[in-house]
C-alpha cells in the first residue's frame, strides 16, 4: 500500500540514519531504492519522479545525495554528518570504467534474463550468487541479502536473447550498456555474473524457469507484445 509524502520522507530517514549507526561504508541509492520495493515504500504522490528526485525534493537538507564524478551511476544517499566520510570514500574508490563494452555473450542467461523477461509493474531480482537466478515479486527478508534489484530503468522487456547473434547492434549495445550502469549503481563488478562452466555456455534445458520456456515457445513478434500478469509470473519463475 502506498504512503503519503510525509511518512515516505520519516521512513527514509529512519533507513538511512540506522544504516550509518551501524555502518561507515557508503549506502548506494540502488540498495536504497530495493529496500523501499521490498517495504512497499513508495509515496502515493511520487508520480514519474525517481528516488533520486524524491530524495533531493523532500528530504533535503536532513538527506543528500553524493556520486562519483568518475562514474556518475554510482549514487550515495547521506546525512550531513556523515557527508565528508564518504565523499573521501568514493574519491578513494577504484574508478570504474562506465564505458566498458560488455560481453552479452560471457553472462550467465539467468542474468540477461532479468533484464528481458516482460514484466511489467513488477520488481525483478536477480540472484548476486551462483546458481544465478531471477525472481519476480518480493524477495523473503531472509533471503534478499542473496538478490540484487534491477531497476526497471535498466531493463529492456520484451527483448529476445535466445539468439544473441541475432540481435540488431543498436539493441545489444543497448543492452550492454544498461546492465553496465546497472553494476556501477549497485556497485557489483559485472565480471562475477560471467558464465564459468560448459553446463552454462551451453545454456542447458534444466537451468530455464517455466517462465523462460513459455517465452521461448512464442514467435519473437508475439513476446515483443505479450505482459504476463505479475502474480502468473512470479509463479512460473519458482518452477524449472
Amino acid at each position: 500500500m502506498a504512503i503519503t509524502l510525509e511518512e515516505f520522507r520519516e521512513k527514509i530517514k529512519e533507513i538511512v540514519r540506522a544504516h550509518y549507526a551501524a555502518k561507515s561504508t557508503p549506502l548506494l541509492l540502488a540498495h536504497l531504492g530495493a529496500e523501499i520495493e521490498q517495504q512497499q515504500l513508495w509515496p502515493e504522490e511520487r508520480g514519474q519522479r525517481s528516488l533520486r528526485q524524491l530524495i533531493s525534493e523532500t528530504c533535503e537538507p536532513d538527506l543528500q545525495i553524493v556520486r562519483d564524478k568518475r562514474s556518475p551511476a554510482y549514487i550515495a544517499v547521506v546525512t550531513p554528518e556523515v557527508r565528508a566520510d564518504v565523499e573521501d570514500q568514493i574519491a578513494r574508490r577504484s574508478p570504474v570504467q562506465s564505458g566498458t563494452q560488455v560481453r552479452l555473450e560471457d553472462l550467465a542467461r539467468p542474468v540477461l534474463l532479468a533484464f528481458c523477461v516482460n514484466i511489467q509493474n513488477q520488481p525483478v531480482y536477480v540472484r548476486r550468487i551462483r546458481p544465478f537466478r531471477y525472481d519476480v515479486g518480493a524477495i523473503p527478508q531472509d533471503r534478499l541479502s542473496e538478490y540484487l534489484l534491477v531497476e526497471p530503468e535498466y531493463r529492456r522487456p520484451g527483448l529476445r536473447i535466445d539468439h544473441l547473434q541475432q540481435l540488431q547492434t543498436a539493441d545489444k549495445h543497448d543492452l550492454s550498456s544498461r546492465i553496465q550502469q546497472w553494476a556501477i549503481a549497485h556497485g557489483v563488478d559485472v565480471e562475477q555474473f560471467k558464465r564459468t562452466d560448459e553446463s552454462e555456455a551451453n545454456g542447458r534445458e534444466d537451468r530455464l524457469t517455466a517462465l523462460d520456456r513459455l517465452l521461448a515457445a512464442q514467435p519473437r513478434e508475439i513476446v515483443e507484445r505479450m505482459l504476463i500478469p505479475a502474480d502468473i509470473a512470479q509463479i512460473l519463475t519458482r518452477f524449472r
